[in-house]
């Protein structure tokens, strides 16, 4: 059974946009995970143990109990994640100043578990944001996704050095070009083999912290090769909030 979320607001009008997002009218703006307003950082006076004090629409970030990301259990191998993506996705590549987001054409969709649910985003973190058995991987890449009332569902995709992978090249040919270009995703193509996974209740892993998101790492990382993870890290490194306190909630691995 599907948790329940809280509903988060939509656009009121198509002048309002994200900056670098691209973001169409209608889009939740908490599903653009960046937002350029108030200064952020991973280091220094904006880093994250000071984000819930920056601004006053910041302050779950500080006193939410629902953060993402978490520390998750070791891989227990269940079920497959039932996800059909539409196919190649047309959109925008841009670095943000946080990450190097693509964000989706219109009409993107995947269907998980019998619900199709539009996709507005894919952005990276390196290393990793959420950890397992308390070690990080490399790199971990958010495909963002929001339903008709604006609920958000963020499909969590670890990365280790291995092997080059060809699926992630359009991907990463945006991300190093070093303005705006278009790009084009394949979400199944961009997924391990076996998607066992682990999900759960959490937020925004960026201010404004909301909370409501579900969360659905999958457990088998990909492999990106050695250059693939170095053009990642020469846009951006270290771009990840530090794991936060579980809590009473509960991590499961069906949905």
């Amino acid at each position: 059974m599907r948790t329940t979320h809280h509903r988060l607001p939509l656009l009121a009008a198509p002048a309002v946009l994200l900056v670098l997002a691209g973001c169409a009218a209608g889009t939740p703006p908490e599903a653009d995970a960046h937002d350029a307003g108030t200064s952020w950082s991973y280091e220094g006076a904006g880093s994250p143990e000071r984000w819930g004090a920056l601004a006053d629409e910041y302050g779950t970030c500080g006193t939410g109990e629902r953060q993402s990301p978490i520390d998750l259990p070791a891989a227990r191998g269940g079920a497959d994640l039932d996800l059909v993506g539409s196919g190649a996705v047309r959109g925008l590549t841009a670095d943000n100043g946080h990450t190097v987001q693509f964000t989706a054409g219109d009409g993107a969709s995947t269907t998980i578990a019998g619900e199709d649910l539009d996709l507005v985003q894919m952005h990276f973190h390196a290393g990793s944001e959420h950890t397992v058995d308390g070690e990080p991987a490399d790199a971990e890449f958010h495909f963002v996704h929001a339903d008709g009332r604006g609920d958000l569902t963020v499909v969590g995709v670890l990365a280790e050095r291995g092997a080059h992978n060809p699926a992630y090249e359009s991907y990463l040919a945006g991300a190093t070009a070093g303005a705006g270009r278009e790009s084009t995703v394949d979400i199944e193509a961009m997924l391990p083999e076996v998607r066992s996974f682990a999900t759960y209740e959490g937020s925004l892993t960026t201010p404004p912290c909301t909370e409501g998101v579900r969360w659905i790492v999958l457990e088998e990382p990909i492999e990106l090769g050695a250059d693939q993870l170095a053009d990642l890290e020469a846009a951006h490194v270290e771009n990840a909030r530090p794991v936060q306190p579980l809590g009473d909630r509960t991590v499961r691995h069906t949905l």
